[in-house]
């Protein structure tokens, strides 16, 4: 039977604080198209992305944070073979596609495709470039109404961004949500102007730091992401060690940590676990 890393109690649902996310998986590396490439065709056979969340489980990991049919899929097929993964669902909410990313549905339909996957999630987070959007527009009506649709669901509600500016904005609006999914990297190369800008992205520690300011003191759990860089904190199993240490000597304890992972080359899932067991000792 598989021991359970570490893990968070969020209003009665056990989370361990390594959750195992869906970008390596969806061919979004943030670093390389080459590795783009790459990921993407590793996973293309179903076979794969399911062994990747058997191995998850296998190591502890007892929470996924997906995103679109393709991972919907992935997270069917693992509980179809008997796996007990739990998952966040990611709501992209592109009523007008204008991020060219998820299935371009309307928030009611992309929700309505959520909750029909079996397993059901366990919550839903709103898509983190979509919520920094909302927020450079200020729109902030049409943000709140998006989370109280979420809330009735009756799953845990979580808002994702990648700045902490916007993060901060989120607090103080006091919206009813359970958690935050906070980037460690900003990533858009003009977040300054309120333009995102995803064709020459930025990993520079002086936005990490600004974002673990605002996790320390932040009054909800926090979800936190891309703290391996996008792989630039992966030169070697010594600086991956330096990244996740980090990152859980940053957090609360009442934080968790999500990391893409994948298998080609090597075990991610296996050394992450291992890593995080030692480090939370």
């Amino acid at each position: 039977m598989e021991t359970l890393l570490p893990a968070v109690d969020w209003n009665g649902r056990t989370i361990t604080r390594l959750l195992v996310g869906h970008n390596p998986v969806k061919g979004q590396s943030h670093c390389t198209k080459a590795m783009d490439a790459e990921m993407k065709e590793w996973f293309l056979p179903l076979e794969n992305r399911v062994s990747l969340l058997d191995e998850c489980q296998r190591c502890g990991i007892n929470t996924a944070q997906f995103g679109a049919p393709f991972m919907h899929e992935t997270i069917a097929g693992h509980a179809a073979k008997g796996g007990k993964m739990q998952w966040i669902a990611t709501l992209y909410g592109n009523e007008s596609g204008d991020l060219g990313v998820g299935d371009k549905l309307g928030m009611e339909e992309e929700l309505d495709a959520i909750l029909k996957v079996t397993p059901r999630p366990i919550g839903i987070q709103h898509f983190g470039e979509k919520t920094d959007r909302l927020i450079f527009d200020r729109q902030f009506g049409l943000l709140g109404d998006r989370l109280k649709r979420i809330r009735d669901t009756g799953l845990l509600v979580g808002v994702c961004t990648h700045l902490p500016q916007v993060a901060e904005e989120v607090v103080s609006r006091d919206w009813d949500i359970d958690f935050l999914q906070t980037s460690f990297y900003t990533v858009y190369s003009s977040a300054d102007l309120h333009h995102i800008d995803r064709e020459s992205e930025v990993f520079e520690d002086k936005d990490r730091d600004r974002m673990v300011a605002f996790i320390k003191q932040a009054p909800k759990p926090c979800l936190a992401f891309k703290v391996l860089g996008s792989s630039r904190k992966c030169e070697s199993e010594a600086s991956v060690r330096e990244a996740l240490e980090f990152a859980y000597a940053n957090i609360k304890p009442t934080d968790v940590v999500l990391v893409g992972m994948w298998q080609k080359h090597s075990n991610q899932v296996e050394r992450n676990c291992a890593m995080v067991s030692e480090i939370l000792g």
